[in-house]
């Protein structure tokens, strides 16, 4: 199929068909001397389009598909990606807010970078509203969500807010290997492309939009197990880029459950439990050093990002072992794919392995 020149595809994958938010990205303000074409991919065959979608569809503004099953984000993606033919491709949420100039930004960013392979847009989240919120932002999970705002390259971004070159694509897609609500394949298709390119993305964070918080603020762990479940699913197909780490709490309980029999043996199933429970808090307390840190001085900050933290490795957990893949126990992927290594550490993992270290000793020989 031929591209055509000066031409973006603008692709919204969505479940609600929500036109509060999905009218406003289709009614943006257009450069002139370009060509859009919107494929708006509904994962959703129970939807009753709204009747401003189904006139916008009816006189050809808009390209709507509605999938007769739930076929999942990533798949949904690559329908939009294989019914258009425009030179480059715009991912946007369908809950996302785009500032007015969304559309000028990226072919401003275009004419100046012709050869780019793509671009990543800036996708901020409104002030934390509560502590669950800013245990997400303490947590770091919305760092690459901004991204944009602090580098001038990388090699992914969330594709809320993401622009593709479709020559730099070719025939790679969004890969189905992964959890059908979305995670991981995010991060797999722009780094399959950086390494086929030997490109990074340029990030333009003038090319704005706002992402309202998940699950309106309140508290959930599902989409962070999921987030997890993908990253375990990187690991094989970027075993270059992964090496081992110090036991996150999830393994940490793994282990300590494997070490009972010592423990009973040798200790007390007692000073086992006292272990076990230990986990946790031990976590929860450098959390709430790392979050202290930055400004949030809550102890519940600290709890929720303790949950945050255990939910996602928990999905790596299950998922790795639901794939039959134990060799993988304690592996991590460097998420900017640089600087391999065999084995990782800092001064929290440091800190933490003398914490453990300290309560064995005083476990072992106090009586």
């Amino acid at each position: 199929m031929l591209t055509i020149s000066n031409s973006i595809d603008i692709i919204i994958p969505s479940f609600r068909l929500d036109e509060q938010y999905l009218l406003p990205l289709i009614h943006l303000p257009k450069p002139a001397g370009w060509q859009f074409t919107y494929y708006v991919v509904v994962d959703n065959p129970q939807v009753k389009p709204g009747k401003e979608i189904l006139r916008l569809s009816e006189e050809g503004a808009i390209h709507l598909f509605i999938n007769p099953e739930n076929l999942g984000a990533a798949e949904s993606r690559n329908k939009g990606i294989n019914a258009g033919n425009g030179e480059w491709m715009l991912f946007l949420d369908d809950d996302i807010v785009a500032e007015k100039d969304l559309l000028f930004q990226y072919v401003k960013a275009i004419e100046g970078h012709r050869e780019a392979i793509g671009f990543i847009g800036l996708t901020d989240f409104p002030a934390p509203m509560n502590t669950f919120t800013r245990s997400l932002m303490a947590a770091g999970l919305t760092t690459i969500f901004t991204i944009a705002n602090r580098k001038e390259e990388f090699m992914w971004g969330v594709t809320a807010n993401m622009m593709y070159n479709r020559a730099a694509m070719q025939e790679l897609r969004f890969s189905p290997v992964f959890p059908k609500s979305g995670g991981g394949e995010d991060v797999d298709l722009p780094a399959q492309i950086c390494l086929r390119n030997n490109a990074r993305f340029i990030c333009i964070k003038e090319a704005r939009v706002t992402h309202p918080w998940w699950n309106d603020g309140q508290p959930h762990y599902k989409r962070f197990e999921r987030y997890g479940a993908g990253t375990a699913l990187l690991l094989p197909r970027f075993k270059k880029f992964t090496w081992y780490a110090f036991p996150n709490p999830i393994e940490g309980w793994v282990l300590a459950l494997l070490c009972a029999p010592l423990f009973f043996i040798f200790l007390s199933w007692q000073k086992w439990l006292i272990f076990l429970a230990a986990i946790p808090l031990i976590d929860m307390g450098i959390n709430y050093v790392r979050a202290a840190g930055m400004g949030y001085r809550e102890l519940k900050v600290a709890y929720y990002m303790t949950l945050l933290r255990c939910s996602t490795e928990w999905g790596m957990f299950k998922t790795m072992i639901g794939q039959g893949k134990p060799a993988y126990f304690m592996k991590r992927i460097n998420v900017d794919f640089t600087r391999p290594r065999h084995f990782r550490t800092n001064r929290w993992r440091i800190t933490k392995l003398v914490i453990y270290l300290i309560l064995l000793s005083l476990l072992i020989f106090i009586k």
